[in-house]
């Protein structure tokens, strides 16, 4: 019988009262999971899966978004060294007089992975080898004695960030079978191999069933690896569909449980975790779970001119800067005119994605099932989804929206004919500025020279009083950037400077602590577009004419008080700065640059 005061009063709603108290059964349970928990600073991220199921993109994908955090990463793929070792053999074959290697191993056709060829075998193991040997070197490299006395003596000041990081490796290959994925787990993990070195080891199997996806990854990749180039198309897929043959006949798929392992079914249609714990878990888990290959657009914008901006343009006094500042009449006039621009994009995007059903589908229904829908038609999912995301337009399109409280860029967000939902979430609200909110960067100048010499040497890590750092917005940014990602529609963020320099950071693949150089234009949409590589496409467009500014002093300029001093603030200054002229939407091209 429970003892007096431990009764619940509900057991269905609230269950038991009882504390919970310590057991060998609970101990034992745990034991594993207390294993695992425990941090280290160095990872292996083993990838595993047959050709032409995302792994490479996983890999890049991976590598992207832990860089953005802060952390030190680096893929080495396999392939890439068969290559180099398949060169060497030519060479050194050519020397002899001997048959050339593709004739004698099968490199790098479908024979060269057969698990009956003994010398292709050997070669691949070679391979495997110095890939494994150039990444623990790389894992055990330790910066000079010099550098890290430096980190350790500018972590006791309380205006510098201290942040946690990690080396993580990423092994990309095949890593086919048990006795292959053993040798990896043994030299990367024993500490009898790693000097005692704490590492751990996480296996991502991409498993794919689905034909058509398949046939799309098929064909991307023979458009675009060194292994195909000199065949025809429909060459190289045969020869990939027999090399995945062989692979076959020896694939073993992950099934024992005491690893650390993740299985990806269908790009991420379905995850399976085993023994995932620890700080990278919670982030990489569920990225895993949003990545997909969609080409939907994302749309970062500044918040529009605010009316104090508009105000005492001639005056060289700093201007107080208020949080709940309204649009003025020039933002107002771009919440406009990016309202059309929107819409202009949002009818091109849904046309392209009609003509891409019509040519995957034709006459044919595929029957898919959601939680929401129930079991329809692929097509006419996608025209169901469509028409409930129009709220109250037949537009054909939607939008995700996604903005800071800030009252200027929810208004910059507030159309009158695209009626979407706006979801205002406090983590795109701009740096904090702790004691020093409202002032800017000459001002605080004067202020506090000491603190503000700190800020110059290092605008990544130097914490405002009371505030935050940029190193601090990469934490609280991290459920947006999953956000953007897992949209399957056009997503459109309405944030400020400090914010989208670091989400910039993200979808250019700069490293996170050279985002406070990246200028971020007033009046301008940047427009990021996935390519299959797994990187993003960047082009900027500027959304109102010259003319309709009321006078050319109205050009917005970006501060920029020094080389090294970050650029932010969604206020002009009468500080030296960067000027951009405007161009029109309708005039403005698409080019872009590959980030990959």
């Amino acid at each position: 019988m429970a003892s007096k005061g431990t009764e619940s009063k509900n057991y269905y709603d609230d269950g038991s009262n009882q504390v919970s108290e310590v057991s060998a059964v609970t101990l034992k349970k745990l034991a594993r999971r207390r294993n695992l928990t425990g941090e280290s600073e160095l990872l292996v991220i083993v990838l595993v899966g047959l050709p032409g199921r995302g792994k490479s993109f996983i890999g890049r994908k991976l590598q992207s978004l832990i860089t953005w955090r802060g952390n030190e990463c680096k893929v080495f793929n396999v392939g890439r060294y068969r290559r180099h070792v398949q060169r060497e053999l030519e060479a050194e074959e050519e020397l002899q007089g001997v048959d050339a290697i593709r004739q004698s191993v099968g490199a790098c056709d479908a024979n060269f992975f057969d698990s009956k060829n003994p010398k292709a075998q050997e070669m691949r193991q070679k391979s495997a080898s110095l890939a494994m040997k150039d990444m623990l070197e790389w894992l055990d490299y330790e910066p000079p004695i010099e550098e890290r006395i430096a980190d350790v003596t500018m972590a006791h000041i309380a205006a510098k960030a201290s942040i946690v990081t990690s080396r993580i490796a990423i092994f990309d290959a095949t890593n086919s079978t048990r006795e292959r994925r053993k040798w990896v787990l043994e030299e990367a993990t024993n500490p009898a191999n790693r000097n005692g070195k704490k590492t751990g080891c996480v296996f991502v199997e991409s498993i794919c069933d689905d034909q058509e996806l398949l046939d799309e990854n098929f064909r991307f990749k023979v458009r675009n690896s060194p292994d195909f180039h000199g065949m025809t198309e429909e060459e190289a897929i045969l020869d990939l569909r027999k090399r995945v043959q062989k692979y076959e006949e020896a694939y073993e798929t992950i099934e024992d449980d005491t690893q650390s392992y993740i299985k990806i079914f269908n790009l991420s249609s379905k995850l399976l975790v085993n023994h995932i714990y620890g700080r990278m878990a919670k982030v990489i888990v569920p990225c895993l779970m949003s990545w997909n290959i969609g080409s939907r657009p994302i749309y970062l914008i500044r918040a529009g001119e605010t009316v104090n901006s508009a105000q005492n343009e001639n005056s060289t006094k700093p201007r107080k800067v208020n949080r709940g500042d309204m649009l003025g009449p020039r933002g107002i006039h771009f919440r406009n005119a990016l309202e059309k621009f929107m819409e202009k994009e949002g009818k091109i995007f849904a046309q392209k994605s009609k003509d891409a059903l019509k040519m995957a589908f034709g006459p044919q229904s595929r029957t898919t099932g959601t939680s929401i829908s129930g079991v329809v038609s692929a097509d006419q999912a996608l025209l169901m989804e469509e028409d409930s995301d129009a709220e109250d337009v037949n537009l054909g399109f939607n939008i995700h929206i996604m903005s800071s409280t800030m009252p200027r860029a929810v208004e910059t967000a507030s159309w009158h004919k695209l009626h979407f939902k706006i979801e205002e979430l406090p983590n795109l609200n701009p740096l904090d500025k702790g004691d020093y909110s409202g002032m800017e960067l000459e001002e605080i100048r004067e202020i506090d020279p000491e603190w503000y010499a700190m800020l110059e040497k290092d605008p990544f890590l130097t914490r405002f009083p009371g505030g935050e750092c940029y190193a601090d917005l990469i934490h609280r940014l991290e459920t947006c950037i999953i956000d953007m990602e897992q949209q399957v529609n056009m997503t459109c963020c309405v944030s400020h400077v400090s914010v989208l320099q670091v989400l910039m950071a993200y979808f250019r693949r700069t490293p996170s602590s050279k985002c406070t150089s990246i200028e971020v234009p007033m009046n301008t949409v940047i427009k990021y577009t996935p390519v299959t590589g797994g990187g993003w496409t960047e082009s900027m467009h500027r959304v109102i004419k010259p003319e309709h500014l009321d006078s050319t002093n109205h050009e917005i300029s970006l501060v920029q008080t020094s080389n090294s001093t970050p650029i932010w603030g969604d206020h002009p200054s009468a500080s030296t700065s960067r000027t951009f002229a405007y161009t029109s939407f309708e005039e403005e091209g698409n080019e872009g640059f590959d980030n990959e």
